[in-house]
């Protein structure tokens, strides 16, 4: 009987991939565009770090001096370096949103991703420039953070959206993406966890940004005491609930992914990334704290929160149904049967 239902099962799953089609133009300006986003974020979290956002003066978007900074010291270079890599991200993404935009429109994802990743990168522009006029306060700065993981998530999930429509024979074959999970409870799960990760990477950011974590030394539980650290000491353990809680989440989903492992083998192999990560993550607390956070732990600690998220983000969309698709203006019969080929 299981077998059978699981015979059921791989037939309403998306077709696997197939080695005859190729990757479209479209798709690998999408991995150039989401590269360089993780370059952009990286410097972003160096600025934050070496508190290189003063670097050109109380100016934005160029120097105090005009194009180029006065004087090349170290934080100027690192805050012009930052800025240029964020103009030219700008235009690629701009470019890869038009042209998905116009190729893919037919698959709202795609419409999603590319709206999410736009507002957010708009968002986070508008922060980094309050973060140069102004003085923010920790929870700002937490939150710029947050959505520039969203941003790169959305961007992600489109990068993969274009990729497999493209190896299943592009938009103009009409591929089914997902089927419909066997565990309804799955998808529930998953978009539960997600705002949960943002929530404690945004704690963990507020942690930093108020200093607190460098008051403690024990791993993975605190050494120090709430007499000796007083509200930070609650602040510390919180966010170490926070990473327990993220890691139980994480279990339950890959064993609930596991078992559907040969028909959604890809969502298996998602889940699993992001359970690793979540480990990583562990370990990356403990390096911080061993090297008192050093700038290599913490490149180490915000690279790693970056693909958890956007592993989980994949997660998520994997989880949802397939919509109905509308393809313009085909016979309603001959397009429901390519669709139904592609399942």
């Amino acid at each position: 009987m299981y077998k059978a239902m699981r015979n059921t099962l791989s037939a309403q799953s998306p077709a696997k991939e197939t080695a005859g089609h190729r990757r479209s133009a479209v798709y690998w300006l999408a991995v150039v565009t989401l590269v360089l986003e993780f370059f952009v974020n990286t410097m972003g979290f160096i600025d934050t770090r070496t508190n290189s956002s003063e670097g050109m003066g109380r100016a934005w978007p160029f120097s105090s001096n005009g194009l180029l900074p006065a004087h090349w010291q170290q934080a100027a270079a690192i805050e012009f370096t930052h800025r240029a890599v964020v103009f030219v991200f700008m235009v690629l993404l701009v470019t890869v949103s038009v042209w998905a935009w116009r190729r893919y429109r037919a698959y709202v994802e795609v419409k999603v991703f590319i709206s999410v990743a736009v507002l957010f990168v708009l968002a986070e522009a508008a922060l980094g420039a309050m973060a140069v006029l102004f003085v923010n306060p920790p929870a700002v700065t937490a939150t710029h953070m947050g959505i520039a993981l969203v941003s790169f998530g959305a961007v992600l999930c489109l990068t993969q959206t274009i990729g497999q429509i493209d190896q299943s024979g592009g938009p103009e074959a009409r591929p089914a993406l997902r089927g419909e999970l066997p565990d309804k409870a799955f998808a529930r799960w998953a978009w539960f966890t997600l705002p949960y990760l943002l929530f404690a990477i945004y704690f963990g950011a507020y942690v930093a940004s108020t200093g607190a974590g460098g008051r403690f030394q024990g791993w993975p539980l605190p050494t120090e005491t709430y007499q000796h650290a007083g509200v930070a000491f609650i602040i510390d353990v919180t966010h170490r609930s926070l990473a327990l809680g993220l890691l139980l989440f994480m279990v339950l989903l890959t064993v609930k992914s596991y078992r559907m492992r040969d028909a959604y083998p890809r969502l298996f192999r998602q889940c699993r990334t992001s359970l690793i990560l979540v480990v990583l993550q562990a370990f990356s607390g403990w390096l911080l704290i061993y090297t008192e956070l050093s700038l290599t732990a913490f490149l180490i600690h915000v690279t790693i929160v970056t693909f958890m998220f956007a592993s989980m983000c994949s997660v998520c969309v994997r989880s949802l149904p397939e919509p109905k698709r509308r393809f313009g203006s085909e016979d309603p019969a001959g397009a429901k049967a390519r669709r139904v080929a592609h399942v």
